[in-house]
């Protein structure tokens, strides 16, 4: 079955892709929840309007991603936590990192950070942050006991 995607699927397409499908995938996922149409000439020339929006949408959130690796590299953030003798009660993870960027009104998706392990004792730590289009930057976290 020939369809046109109106929204990204993951392992499919993008946006105005138009691709040949099972007919039960399409029948039971794809129509129902309104992720694609069947193609027709009229939803033909639609596709070509998804697909320079979906265009111009990449390079604007490109162009976001960019100026938000730039202001973010090579940044340290510094997180408070209880300790004894340079050991942490607990861990500091990705969700404290990102309360503390958000503190410093920057917004990050959480799979965007990549930690190997939580941090359990004080002191500094590089941290990877991989933002969509392949950009990354990186960030330095200091663990400071209270």
């Amino acid at each position: 079955m020939k369809i046109i995607l109106l929204e990204n699927v993951k392992n499919l397409g993008k946006a105005g892709d138009i691709k040949e499908v099972s007919n039960g995938y399409a029948r039971n996922f794809l129509l129902p929840g309104k992720l694609a149409e069947l193609a027709t000439p009229e939803t033909l020339k639609k596709s070509e309007k998804l697909k320079k929006q979906g265009i111009q949408k990449e390079k604007e959130e490109l162009k976001n991603n960019q100026e938000l690796a730039a202001v973010i590299d090579g940044r340290e953030i510094v997180i408070k936590s209880k300790e004894k003798d340079g050991k942490l009660f607990g861990s500091v993870g990705v969700k404290e990192i990102i309360k503390e960027l958000k503190n410093q009104e920057i917004e990050i998706k959480e799979e965007s950070i990549i930690l190997d392990a939580p941090i359990k004792e004080t002191g500094e730590k590089n941290v990877l942050i991989k933002l969509d289009h392949g950009i990354e930057a990186a960030i330095k976290v200091i663990v400071e006991g209270e």
